[in-house]
């Protein structure tokens, strides 16, 4: 009489199949070429096209967001509406420390920057996602290195700060979703 539960849970679990609608992003194709299957079909990039998600970082569409004809605003503002450009957008736990974000060929930023407390957004900076960016930060010599093939993706990279985490003192987001920034 006691085993009937047990069997029952192991015949829920037998009659389980795994789903089949879930597509899993193929390794064997380039960057360029998902980007390219991802506009074919006329959709934004998801978090199940991203292959190698570092710990540190997430895939985020899901928070509040400006209307479209202010995204394009602020891109243009930006001078960031090629593909060739992501916009770095540094938000919380920023208290004054100096950052250095840059390329193997170019420094995009290199500031003291401070949070603001009513906005959540420290600084908004224009990337070129052609190369490796790395975003360094000189009170905990902590750094993170975000890959050219999770910038081409994704337009908005936000960057949260945690000095409590001296190894990895950055928590990285990637949308194509713009959060109010003023």
């Amino acid at each position: 009489m006691k085993k009937l539960p047990y069997l029952a849970l192991i015949a829920l679990f037998a009659m389980c199949k795994s789903a089949s609608h879930i597509s899993t992003p193929k390794k064997d194709i380039t960057i360029e070429e998902r980007i390219e299957e991802i506009k074919n079909e006329d959709r934004l990039p998801e978090a199940a096209d991203v292959i190698d998600l570092p710990d540190y970082a997430q895939v985020r569409d899901d928070f509040r967001s400006v209307t479209e004809k202010t995204k394009e605003a602020y891109l243009k503002g930006m001078r960031a509406t090629e593909d060739k450009y992501s916009v770095i957008i540094l938000t919380q736990g920023y208290k004054g420390e100096d950052i250095t974000i840059k390329n193997e060929v170019k420094t995009f930023s290199k500031s003291m920057v401070m949070s603001n407390l009513s906005t959540g957004i420290a600084k908004s900076i224009r990337v070129e996602n052609t190369a490796d960016i790395t975003v360094y930060d000189n009170y905990t010599k902590g750094d993170v290195v975000i890959t050219t093939d999770h910038a081409k993706m994704f337009k908005f990279i936000y960057i949260m700060k945690n000095n409590s985490d001296k190894e990895t003192p950055f928590k990285v987001t990637f949308s194509n979703t713009l959060r109010p920034v003023r």
